[in-house]
């Protein structure tokens, strides 16, 4: 009798330490890739580094990219921890178009949630996955994730009872892949947690049309005389202000930047005063030409 009280007394204790390490008390735990984590801060563009970085924490590694320090052409770092993100492009040095978190075995994690940065010039979508093993457990894909230019970015919050590993695609049938992620919360939310007051997106701004005036000292036009002299030229045409979007992380040849670029108008040159006379006089020729011809047929039939 003693035996088996005891046994059940035993039993009573273990379940209450199980309940104490249940999902719902597992610990939190935030990862942003800087410096006051050991991470050295990172260049500021992707081929400024040789290879792939695995970066390992207490919590978990991640692989597949690089970490990038206050990022080249990426005004969305307002809303990340500076300096350092982590990514992968694929103009990077042999880097992966997946994203991979592997979480560590000790580390009983139930969410996964961080900031996603689109780094692309253009709208693009993503698709994370949470496995536990090989079994796919959660999942959430961010859709339409506006342009680099426009601080694009998407908010991660993957749950299940257990979590050993996360991967991050764009989602995509190109060979063309750019985006970072930064502010890892685990067993948190980064919405509510880290970033509580959500970033601002921008609307791409229209084409813009405006008049414009040239004046222009260096034309060169033949007079009547065949000889060559400098004149003004004075126009008045019609021209777009196109922005250019700008992909971060590029080398140093091959940088796009957010310019206002003029489009191949041709601007007219209004006649002087002398090219007026001589067009209005030609005019007058024709049309006593035409007079004389009129008679001429007239006098014929009669």
């Amino acid at each position: 009798m003693k035996r088996n009280f005891s046994s059940a007394l035993a039993a009573g204790l273990v379940a209450v330490a199980t309940a104490g390490i249940s999902p719902a008390h597992a610990a939190t735990a935030f990862v942003n890739f800087d410096p006051d984590q050991g991470i050295a801060q990172g260049p500021s563009i992707f081929v400024g580094v040789p290879a792939m970085q695995t970066i390992t924490t207490p919590q978990a590694t991640f692989s597949g990219g690089v970490v990038l320090g206050l990022a080249t052409f990426f005004p969305a770092i307002a809303f990340a921890s500076s300096p350092n993100v982590y990514g992968t492009a694929d103009f990077g040095n042999g880097l992966s178009r997946t994203l991979s978190i592997d979480i560590n075995p000790s580390f009983l994690t139930t969410e996964v949630s961080f900031a996603l940065f689109n780094g692309e010039t253009f709208p693009a979508s993503y698709a994370i996955k949470a496995f536990n093993g090989n079994t796919e457990v959660a999942a959430q894909t961010l859709t339409n994730i506006a342009s680099n230019f426009n601080s694009g970015y998407g908010l991660v919050d993957l749950q299940a009872t257990n979590i050993t590993k996360v991967t991050i695609d764009m989602v995509n049938n190109a060979g063309t892949w750019d985006f970072l992620i930064d502010d890892i919360g685990f067993n948190q939310n980064v919405a509510t947690t880290i970033l509580p007051t959500t970033p601002p997106v921008f609307p791409v701004p229209a084409p813009i049309v405006i008049d414009y005036s040239l004046v222009d000292p260096s034309v060169v036009v033949i007079d009547e005389q065949g000889q060559t002299r400098n004149r003004k030229r004075k126009g008045k045409d019609q021209v777009d202000l196109v922005e250019v979007q700008i992909d971060f992380g590029d080398n140093s040849q091959n940088i796009k930047g957010n310019l206002l670029v003029l489009n191949d108008a041709v601007t007219q040159p209004i006649p002087e005063p002398s090219t007026w006379a001589m067009m209005l006089a030609g005019l007058g020729g024709l049309g006593v030409a035409a007079k004389r011809r009129g008679k001429a047929t007239a006098a014929a039939i009669a």
